[in-house]
C-alpha cells in the first residue's frame, strides 16, 4: 500500500489535464441529468455513454466512466425529493425525508443536504478505499450465495419493520413486491404469471415499477385533489425562506454522527459483490432511525435521513471498486460495465492489478476525489435551478408529471404494454395510499426479491440441491438471526404503542391532511 502511495502525486498529476478535468465536468453533468431520469440509473447511463470511450486512452475512459456512475448516484435523490420519484432504485429511501421536507418548502434545503452529504460519502469511501482495499476485499469475498440470501432476508425484515408505518402494513406491502418481482422467469428455470403475454417473460420492468407506485400516486394526487393547492402554496412560502434553504458548516457538523455512519456503512455494503446502493441505503436509514434521539421525526422530513442515506448511496461507488479491481468482481451492473471498459483497454482487474499497475490504481482514487469536487460545484448551480420546482402549482405540474410519466413508460421499450402496466399499478397504488398502506416497501422488496432467489438457486446448486447450507457459515446464521429479532423488534413496538399517521410520510402529505 506504501507503494501506491508513491503514485498518488502522478495520478493528480494526470487527472489534473485539463483533457481530463473537461472529460470529468462532462460525465457529471451526463451523470447528474441521466440520474434525474426516473429508473435511469447508473447502468443505463454508462451503458449509452460505453461508444464514447473508444477513442479515450484508459486513463481519460476511466475517469468519465467513473464521474458518470458516482453522479448519477447524486442526480438520483432530485425527482425524489421535489416530485416523489426517485431517479434511481437507491434513491428510494430519500423519498421519505427529502419529499416531506420539499412539501414544507425546504426543497433547496434537502436539496444541498443531499449534495454536501453524497459528496462528503464519495471522499471518505474514498479515502477508505485507498488505504483498506486489501482488507475490504477480503471481507467481500466471504460473503458468497448463503450469505448474499441472509443479507436479502435482513432487508426484508428491515423493510417490514421499519420503512412502513407498522410492521403489519409494512410486511403485507413487502408481500406485494415480492409477488411482483415474480413475474416472469425464476432463478430455478421456467416462466411464472406471465398470462401467455410475451413481454412479461423477463418479468415487470423496475422502471416500469418504480414510476407506477411513486409517480403515478403522485401524479393522481396532483390531478385529483388540487383543494390542498393554497394551503401547501402557503405551507411553501412560510417556511421556505431563503434563510432556511441554506445548509451551513455548523449544521453539517450537527449532522456529522449521521453522516460519518452512513458513509461507513455504504462503504461497507459496497465492498459486497452484488450487494449495491439500494440496500445500502435501507441499512444505512434503519440504522439511523435506531440511533435517532427522536425517532418520531422521521417520516416527516429528518434531516438525519437524508444526510444518512445520501452520504451511504455515494460511499458505495468507491466501495463497489474494492471488490472489481482487487479480486476481479463486480460489485453492481455499473461496475460490470466499467469492468468490461478495462478488459477491452488491456488493464485485468484481479488481485495481482495492485502490484503491476499501481500507477493506474492511483488515477482511480484520484479521479474519484477530481469526481467529487466538480459535483459539488456542479451540484450548487444545479440547486438553483431544480428547487424552484417544488412550489409549482398543482394544476400545472399535475398533467406535466402525467404526461413524462406516459413518455417515459412508453420510450422505455417502444412498448404500449408498458404504458398499461403503469396505469394499472398506478391505480392500484393510489388507493393503497388510500388505505394507508406504504409504497417504498412494495419498491424495494420488488428489488430485494431477485437478489434473494438468485443467491438461494445459486446456493442449491453448488450444494446439490442441499438447503442445509443456509446453516452451516457462522456469518449466514448470525445475519439470518438479526433479521429475525428485527422482524421481533419491530412487532413488539407495534404492540407497545400506536404509530401516529404522522409518522408515515404518505399519509403526512396527502393535501387534506
Amino acid at each position: 500500500m506504501i507503494e501506491l502511495l508513491y503514485h498518488l502525486l502522478p495520478a493528480f498529476s494526470t487527472v489534473l489535464h485539463p483533457t481530463n478535468l473537461a472529460v470529468i465536468l462532462f460525465g457529471v453533468v451526463v451523470g447528474i441529468a441521466m440520474g434525474i431520469l426516473p429508473g435511469f440509473g447508473a447502468a443505463q447511463a454508462l451503458a449509452l455513454m460505453f461508444p464514447f470511450t473508444y477513442g479515450m486512452n484508459v486513463a481519460t475512459a476511466t475517469l468519465f466512466m467513473v464521474a458518470i456512475y458516482s453522479s448519477a448516484e447524486y442526480g438520483g435523490s432530485i425527482p425524489a425529493i421535489l416530485i416523489r420519484t426517485p431517479g434511481t432504485t437507491s434513491s428510494a429511501m430519500t423519498v421519505l425525508e427529502g419529499y416531506p421536507m420539499a412539501r414544507k418548502g425546504l426543497a433547496g434545503r434537502a436539496l444541498r443536504l443531499s449534495l454536501y452529504s453524497g459528496v462528503t460519502g464519495g471522499l471518505v469511501s474514498t479515502i477508505i478505499f485507498i488505504f483498506f482495499a486489501t482488507s475490504l476485499a477480503w471481507i467481500g469475498l466471504r460473503f458468497g450465495p448463503g450469505e448474499m440470501f441472509a443479507i436479502g432476508i435482513l432487508g426484508l425484515s428491515i423493510i417490514g419493520s421499519f420503512v412502513g408505518g407498522t410492521p403489519t402494513k409494512g410486511f403485507l406491502a413487502t408481500g406485494v413486491g415480492l409477488l411482483l418481482s415474480t413475474v416472469g422467469s425464476s432463478g430455478f428455470g421456467g416462466l411464472r404469471f406471465t398470462f401467455n403475454q410475451s413481454y412479461l417473460s423477463d418479468g415487470l420492468p423496475l422502471v416500469i415499477v418504480i414510476v407506477a407506485f411513486f409517480a403515478m400516486p403522485e401524479a393522481f394526487r396532483l390531478l385529483v385533489e388540487r383543494r390542498g393547492e393554497t394551503k401547501a402554496q402557503k405551507l411553501a412560502e412560510l417556511s421556505g425562506g431563503d434563510g432556511r434553504q441554506h445548509v451551513s458548516l455548523r449544521d453539517m457538523i450537527n449532522l456529522s454522527p449521521s453522516l460519518v455512519r452512513g458513509c461507513l456503512i455504504g462503504t461497507g455494503n459496497g465492498s459486497l459483490p452484488g450487494s449495491g446502493a439500494t440496500i445500502g441505503s435501507l441499512l444505512a436509514y434503519n440504522f439511523e432511525k435506531r440511533m435517532a434521539k427522536h425517532p418520531e421525526l422521521f417520516g416527516k422530513g429528518s434531516e438525519e435521513g437524508i444526510v444518512a442515506v445520501e452520504s451511504s448511496n455515494n460511499a458505495v461507488v468507491a466501495g463497489a471498486l474494492v471488490p472489481s479491481l482487487a479480486l476481479g468482481i463486480p460489485g453492481s451492473g455499473a461496475i460490470a460495465i466499467l469492468l468490461g471498459l478495462l478488459i477491452g483497454k488491456g488493464i485485468v482487474p484481479g488481485p495481482l492489478l495492485f502490484s503491476q499497475e499501481p500507477g493506474y490504481i492511483m488515477i482511480v482514487f484520484a479521479g474519484l476525489i477530481a469526481c467529487n469536487v466538480a459535483l459539488l460545484l456542479v451540484g450548487l448551480f444545479g440547486v438553483r435551478i431544480f428547487a424552484p420546482i417544488a412550489s409549482v402549482p398543482p394544476a400545472i405540474l399535475g398533467p406535466f408529471v402525467f404526461l413524462i410519466i406516459m413518455i417515459g413508460a412508453y420510450s422505455y421499450q417502444a412498448e404500449m404494454a408498458d404504458m398499461l402496466i403503469v396505469l394499472v399499478l398506478g391505480v392500484i397504488a393510489y388507493f393503497l395510499e388510500k388505505l394507508d398502506f406504504p409504497m417504498v416497501p412494495i419498491v424495494l422488496a420488488f428489488v430485494m426479491g431477485p437478489i434473494i432467489e438468485r443467491n438461494l438457486a445459486r446456493g442449491l446448486a453448488i450444494h446439490d440441491g442441499n438447503v442445509g447450507f443456509l446453516f452451516e457459515e457462522p456469518i449466514t446464521l448470525a445475519i439470518l438471526a438479526f433479521a429475525i429479532v428485527t422482524a421481533v423488534v419491530g412487532f413488539r413496538r407495534e404492540g407497545a404503542k400506536p404509530i401516529a399517521l404522522a409518522e408515515r410520510p404518505d399519509k403526512a402529505l396527502a393535501p387534506d391532511a
